[in-house]
């Protein structure tokens, strides 16, 4: 981690500060577009996503309401119809459903290292197995997890060269010990080729699965978008740099992802960027001619996860 003089710490600290009294701004405007008041807690207006209330049939928001709400959303960049790139070294795609990670690394402009993120324990769905059956050459069979998605996803980019021999690069992460890096070989992280001039890495995003007093199946020390930040930025430290600027390519449904970029800049003291696709980018890797706008059911659950992640940087630097 690089070493800030007294100085600098002061004014990290501060940049800090208005970083987040702007985003406690905007998420008081959605607690007003949905309440009337500026006085409710978001995680309390903002049902998490997939809550299911008593009584709740949802919001039941006017067109006046869903409109203030979209906009409030609209200053975190939700709903956005244009990408906002990253700009950095090196870029993490951070994954999810097929047509994210395609749409991920459209957005990737002037990287050094592509990192394809990706967990090997979620089952892809049939939506998307059909997706890239109309993307794969014939004879290709579909992937049947994410982590296997989204090397499918970097082997069809135009301009992909495959290595002739894989290398597996001699570190990785404890997904047991607050994901701190391993220097051996894991297979956690692969280069496996190379795309329009930059590295192509495998990033396999491990969790260890467990079942609960109750014999329900639950996962648990899966490395967040911050973890996997900061694991990169670490690798990197490892290898001998110290200012390389990393960064994590999202849709901007997923806005909240800017605060992870902040701690883990909190954390390691380097550049941390986010890149974020916009509903064009998505609608054109789906073929699909008119851009649809976010789902206002998606809002609520993202503006809660932005309040907790505020509240969790809040805790980390004790402000």
């Amino acid at each position: 981690m690089n070493e800030m003089n007294p100085s600098e710490n002061k004014n990290v600290l501060s940049q800090t500060e208005a970083f987040i009294a702007d985003r406690q701004k905007w998420l008081q405007d959605g607690v007003e577009a949905i309440t009337g008041s500026r006085e409710g807690n978001p995680l309390e207006v903002f049902p998490a996503a997939g809550e299911v209330r008593a009584n709740d049939e949802g919001l039941g928001l006017s067109c006046e309401q869903e409109i203030a709400l979209r906009t409030a959303a609209g200053e975190f960049g939700i709903g956005g119809e244009l990408d906002v790139k990253s700009g950095s070294k090196h870029q993490i795609l951070e994954g999810g459903k097929v047509w994210k990670i395609d749409a991920e690394v459209a957005i990737v402009e002037g990287a050094k290292t592509i990192l394809f993120a990706g967990s090997p324990n979620r089952t892809i769905g049939q939506d998307e197995l059909d997706y890239m059956r109309t993307k794969l050459s014939e004879g290709v069979d579909p992937a049947s997890s994410e982590f296997e998605a989204a090397r499918l996803v970097a082997e069809m980019q135009d301009g992909y060269k495959p290595l002739e021999k894989e290398e597996v690069l001699p570190f990785g992460y404890d997904i047991s010990n607050g994901h701190v890096l391993v220097t051996e070989p894991t297979e956690q992280l692969v280069k496996i080729g190379t795309l329009r001039g930059a590295d192509v890495i495998m990033l396999r995003v491990d969790r260890e699965n467990f079942i609960d007093d109750e014999g329900n199946s639950k996962y648990r020390n899966q490395p967040d978008s911050a973890a996997l930040l900061g694991i990169v930025a670490d690798v990197l430290s490892a290898c001998g740099d110290d200012e390389s600027s990393v960064g994590l390519n999202t849709s901007n449904t997923y806005a909240s992802r800017v605060i992870d970029t902040v701690r883990a800049g909190v954390d390691h003291g380097r550049e941390f960027s986010i890149g974020m696709y916009g509903r064009k980018t998505l609608a054109d890797v789906q073929g699909k001619e008119v851009a649809s706008p976010t789902d206002i059911n998606q809002i609520p659950g993202e503006l809660h996860i932005m309040a907790l992640k505020l509240a969790q940087l809040r805790a980390e630097l004790k402000i």
